[in-house]
């Protein structure tokens, strides 16, 4: 099989198509109490946000990316609930997950503001519904030996009981989850930009003052699967971390026989 990452510096249509869903919901806001409809992974290449599509010898990528964006930094932009795996197996270490707040929401109705919910709460998990859901904020540091690799700030809705107590009461992460579950989430990659995180692009961003090597890279992305819907803002601290590898790591210094 043959695989195709493909660079598409620029605009491309689907910005009207996601500009015209509006996406249904914003990074930093409670995700809408609605049901989504789950695409087939064999329909992958028709869903609207999917980057991902494939036939029957050609799988490929493909996203209107910053051209400043490097080979190396697209594959970890690009990953799909797997992204401790794929730092893990950049920097040949362990990557951590480090809680740095969460805030947990319950919604008895649809009509109903959501009320704060101190866990554990034994009989809030057993209720959860896709009518009463459970909503969670929360901001996570991935760590490889110490060091922060990324900031993933996300809100999280869950509306099953398995799923809550998962997540809520065992303290799986995202990520972890996914797998613990046995599934592959859906994926849309929203946004991808170099330095300030930014609204303002609904695809891509990259400001005049954020081309230099060590400017952040950051991603805002959705991953669902039925009953458990994520919206994840991900921060890079420097793109240096994608050049120097272990160098960068352990000292914050790059050698200029890397760049």
């Amino acid at each position: 099989m043959s695989m195709v990452l493909v660079a598409q510096p620029g605009v491309s249509d689907n910005i009207s198509t996601l500009a015209h869903r509006e996406l249904s919901s914003k990074l930093g806001g409670t995700v809408p109490g609605v049901a989504l409809s789950f695409t087939p992974a064999h329909a992958a290449q028709n869903h609207v946000g999917s980057i991902y599509s494939y036939s029957s010898k050609t799988t490929s990528i493909s996203f209107p990316w910053p051209k400043e964006v490097t080979g190396l930094e697209r594959v970890a932009l690009s990953a799909k609930g797997d992204l401790q795996r794929v730092l893990s197996a950049f920097f040949a270490r362990p990557i951590t997950v480090a809680t740095v707040y969460s805030n947990t929401f319950y919604h008895p109705s649809s009509q109903d503001p959501p009320a704060p919910l101190t866990l554990p709460n034994p009989a809030a998990i057993a209720s959860v519904s896709r009518e009463s859901p459970i909503t969670q904020t929360r901001q996570v540091h991935l760590q490889c030996s110490a060091k922060t690799v990324c900031t993933a700030t996300s809100t999280v809705r869950i509306t099953s009981p398995a799923l809550a107590n998962l997540f809520l009461v065992e303290k799986y992460a995202i990520g972890q989850t996914f797998t613990r579950m046995g599934k592959l989430p859906e994926f849309e990659l929203v946004s991808v930009g170099l330095g300030p995180v930014t609204d303002a692009a609904p695809i891509s961003s990259c400001s005049e003052n954020s081309q230099s090597a060590d400017a952040q890279l950051w991603r805002k992305y959705r991953l669902y699967i039925e009953d458990f819907e994520c919206d994840i803002l991900e921060v890079f601290p420097s793109r240096e971390m994608f050049v120097g590898g272990l160098h960068w790591l352990e000292d914050g210094l790059v050698p200029e026989s890397l760049h």
